[in-house]
């Protein structure tokens, strides 16, 4: 029989086994290719997720540099930062670049923004065969600043795009004490300081413009910063309490009236239809507790004292007839809100007035020297004329109102602790794009 070649196999076998070969050799390049592939695509997502933590990490830090004023330069700590992280700009490839403000994106010109943006080049052997020179991977983040200080003063209003909704001027002084003043109207002079008018507050925050002339002038150790996001109603959630029934004068023009008497009278609470109007040399005292006034003027005049420890003086109405406050000068104010906890009034409010009132409204504290509030005036929807207080005693008074109007001097302090009142503006600094 003739010799088949069993050893080494027929010419036809060997070739296949050849091309197997082949295959499995070729499979195998693609195999490792396709590996060393995705394992460069691995390591760009992977770069660009720790630049983008490092980027976030640096605007927090450049934001909150803003907020607190150290390092004067929100650029210095965030390039710090990134540093820190192994980002060193001109090192590497590496470029980091801090804004403030942005230059791009929902935040352009915000000044409390800060933006950072990270760019670092990597060559990638096999993805190069594919795509011209290195990849350039880049993270961008913004934060923007909070407010470390609480406020003592706001406007609530946010419709108006045109009027002042803040007012200093004639030569007012106003000294918030360790607190800021906060609008949050939108306009382009929502905070006007004119005519030789100063404010001297922790921290100012504008949600529009600020406008000095004619000799006004604004110190704030934080800063001024406009176009900030509206501060929250720290009140909004109050009620005004149930009406039960007028216990004095009667509607709807016709309020008790205290004139001189040679000893103290003394206020209990309850509803006083019209109004309640005292003066002419009256010493009064309130007791503790809720007094609501429906209807009429909350008026105080010239040679009035009075007195009143936990109480809250609420004002409403209804239709066109609702009450407000009229202290004049020469008046004895000193009163202090409910604590926490208390039994009776609303805790940290002194003046309580109903948010149905008609913006239209007007009320005014002129009371001078002699005028010490402790806790909150609460006016959310009318316009409060705050003049003379500039003396006063009080170690807490808040003044929270639609529009206000500084037509005197006038000084607010922020040492609140166990008053009852509530925190406004204080926020912490946060990354928004």
């Amino acid at each position: 029989m003739p010799d088949t070649g069993a050893r080494g196999g027929s010419k036809s076998g060997r070739s296949r086994r050849g091309s197997v070969a082949i295959v499995v050799a070729l499979s195998m390049t693609m195999l490792i290719g396709f590996s060393a592939l995705g394992t460069e695509i691995v390591f760009i997502m992977y770069k660009q997720r720790q630049l983008q933590a490092t980027a976030s990490s640096a605007a927090m830090a450049g934001a909150t540099a803003l907020m607190t004023g150290h390092p004067a330069a929100p650029s210095t700590e965030a390039v710090a930062v990134a540093t820190t992280a192994g980002f060193t700009s001109g090192t590497n490839g590496v470029t980091v670049t801090v804004n403030h403000p942005p230059l791009s994106g929902a935040n352009v010109g915000n000044t409390n923004a800060v933006e950072v943006v990270i760019t670092q080049p990597q060559t990638l052997p096999l993805s190069s065969l594919f795509v011209t020179g290195p990849w350039n991977i880049n993270a961008r983040a913004v934060a923007t600043a909070g407010n470390s200080s609480s406020d003592c003063v706001l406007a609530l209003d946010t419709n108006s795009t045109t009027a002042v909704d803040v007012s200093i001027s004639n030569g007012a002084q106003i000294t918030l004490n360790q607190c800021g003043l906060a609008v949050n109207a939108s306009g382009a002079s929502s905070l006007s300081v004119s005519n030789g008018g100063v404010l001297t507050a922790k921290s100012v925050s504008v949600s529009g413009g600020v406008s000095e002339t004619n000799g006004g002038s604004i110190t704030s150790t934080n800063g001024v910063k406009t176009y900030q996001a509206a501060v929250a109603n720290p009140y909004a959630n109050e009620v005004v309490p149930a009406l039960t029934g007028c216990a004095y004068g009667s509607l709807p023009s016709n309020p008790l009236t205290l004139g001189y008497s040679a000893s103290t009278q003394t206020l209990s609470p309850g509803e006083y239809c019209g109004g309640l109007s005292m003066g002419n040399g009256a010493v009064v005292a309130m007791n503790p507790g809720t007094y609501i006034i429906d209807g009429g003027t909350f008026s105080l005049q010239g040679g009035i004292t009075l007195t009143g420890t936990g109480v809250t003086i609420v004002l409403t109405g209804s239709g066109s007839n609702y009450a407000t406050v009229s202290i004049a000068n020469g008046a004895t104010v000193t009163l202090s809100a409910p604590v926490s906890g208390a039994t009776v009034g609303i805790p940290g409010l002194v003046f309580f007035q109903d948010p149905g009132a008609p913006n239209t409204g007007s009320n005014s504290f002129q009371g001078g020297a002699s005028e010490t509030l402790t806790g909150a005036l609460y006016f959310p929807s009318q316009m409060v004329v705050y003049a003379n207080g500039t003396a006063s005693t009080s170690t807490c008074t808040q003044l929270v109102a639609w529009q206000i109007s500084f037509a005197g001097g006038a000084s607010f302090n922020s040492t609140c602790a166990n008053t009852g009142v509530g925190t406004i503006g204080a926020s912490p600094s946060k990354l928004v794009e």
